[in-house]
Formats: C-alpha cells, sequence, structure tokens
C-alpha cells in the first residue's frame, strides 16, 4: 500500500482491479490468529455484515477461504500418530505450501478453484466434498499460519491478526475439538501443551509483526469489524472500475493507512 497516498491502494504484485488479460483481481486479505482466536468468526461476521453470507456461493462479491482445506496428506504412520493425537497439525510442516500458493494465485488471476473440505474425524482430505470458489471482488483468507509462508504472505493485499489471550482460545478450543472433531478431554488438553502453545509461540506469533490491523478479542471488537467491513464495502463499490495505471483509488477507512490496533 502507498503509504504517501491514503486515497490509493498500489500493489507489487498483481493489480487489484484487474490483470493484462482484463481479468477482474480481487482484494486479497489474509486473517491471521492463533487457534480458535475467532478468525472464522470474524470472517463470518464481515461476511455477514456484507450481506453475503446467505448469497448463493455464484453470486458473491466476498468469500472466505480456510487454510485447514490445504492440511496435506498424512502417511499411514502420521495417520496413527494423528488418531492418538500425537502428530503436530499447527506446524507449518502439516500444510501443503505449494497448493495453498498456487490455489492463491489462481485466486487472484480471476480464476474459479475447486478446494477440498478437510475432515478433522478422519485428519484426511475429503476428494468427493469440494468447496467452488468463484470469481469475487474480496477474498478472505484465514488460518493460523497464513502469514508464515513468505510467498504466500507477499499476495496479501491486506492483513489482518485477531489478538486473542491464550486463556480465551484454550477455552474455546476444548469444547470445540471434543463435540465436533470427535476427541477426547485428555487428548486436547495433551495436544494442547505438547503442539498447539509451543506452535503458536514459535510459529503463529511472530507473524503478528506483519500485520497491517491487529484485532484485540475477535469477534468481540465489533468496532474495528465495523471498519473493516466499511473498508471492504467501499473496495467493492469501487471495483466497478476506477483502474488507472494499475492502481484502483479507493477511500481507504480512517485508521487503515498504517498499521492499527482497533
Amino acid at each position: 500500500m502507498d503509504r504517501n497516498s491514503p486515497n490509493e491502494v498500489k500493489t507489487n504484485g498483481p493489480k487489484v482491479n484487474g490483470n493484462e488479460n482484463g481479468v477482474k483481481t480481487p482484494f486479497l486479505i489474509g486473517v491471521a490468529g492463533g487457534t480458535a482466536s475467532g478468525k472464522s468468526t470474524v470472517c463470518k461476521r464481515i461476511m455477514e455484515q456484507l450481506g453475503q453470507a446467505d448469497m448463493d456461493h455464484a453470486q458473491r462479491q466476498v468469500v472466505s477461504i480456510s487454510q485447514d482445506s490445504f492440511y496435506r496428506e498424512l502417511t499411514p504412520a502420521e495417520k496413527l500418530r494423528a488418531e492418538k493425537g500425537l502428530f503436530n497439525f499447527d506446524h507449518p510442516d502439516a500444510f501443503n505450501e505449494e497448493l495453498m500458493l498456487e490455489t492463491l494465485q489462481a485466486v487472484l488471476q480471476g480464476q474459479k478453484v475447486e478446494i477440498n473440505e478437510y475432515d478433522y474425524r478422519s485428519n484426511a482430505v475429503c476428494p468427493d466434498k469440494k468447496l467452488i470458489i468463484y470469481p469475487a471482488d474480496v477474498v478472505l483468507f484465514e488460518g493460523i499460519l497464513v502469514f508464515y509462508f513468505p510467498e504466500i504472505r507477499d499476495l496479501f493485499h491486506m492483513k489482518l491478526f485477531v489478538d486473542t489471550d491464550s486463556d480465551t482460545r484454550l477455552a474455546r478450543r476444548v469444547p470445540r475439538d471434543i463435540n465436533e472433531r470427535g476427541r477426547d478431554l485428555d487428548q486436547v488438553l495433551n495436544a494442547y501443551m505438547t503442539f498447539v502453545k509451543p506452535a503458536f509461540e514459535e510459529f503463529c506469533s511472530p507473524t503478528k509483526k506483519f500485520a497491517d490491523v491487529i484485532i484485540p478479542r475477535g469477534a468481540d471488537n465489533t468496532v474495528a469489524i465495523d471498519l473493516i467491513v466499511h473498508h471492504i464495502s467501499e473496495i467493492v463499490q469501487t471495483n466497478a472500475g476506477n483502474t488507472t495505471n494499475g492502481t484502483q483509488k479507493n477511500h481507504i477507512a480512517p485508521g487503515f493507512e498504517h498499521q492499527t490496533r482497533a
């Protein structure tokens, strides 16, 4: 973003409004944060306030993608460890970095992409269940390590970090993993202390420095979400045109010109 011109959004890579083939390029927003910090809820609130949540997928101007869909296939030995809660799903090596990069590049080229859903109970990709992402004006990509991989991080036009304290995140993760993912209490707590907490401190937390906007308290921070929604609304409205020499002219919402704590 051009810091000297707060009324314009410029990108070093693909154009925000279009590429050399005349295809509209979406405004790509990364949403990072620790486990159970509220990343997906923040994205859901944004979609709801923009009136996109209940729309047909093919008609949405704003779409959301989860990094969880890019967990790599486990080896037989890794699957056995995962069934016992002994595999580190919070480590960068757990993700298919190449597939993530290829998919986001395709999204930025205005292509329709298919993403496999991930089954947390079986710890495997579901090839027969696919999420279709149609070309959109704004794409939200959320996950614990979306800012960790440099090539992927450089694709984002805006980077948000959802900052929620560790006690709250653990309190959310325990019932979620038990009720939604079929884990038992001992398994959840052991995985948290052995893998989740150390991985957050080593891999996720340091990426906060790359964020343009830090959102304390996650979805409870309605002021931050309102600001982001206002900013996205202007992007969607402006995306009908106003592209000159690779520059999209947007009126940036107050506070977005520099790194902000909302």
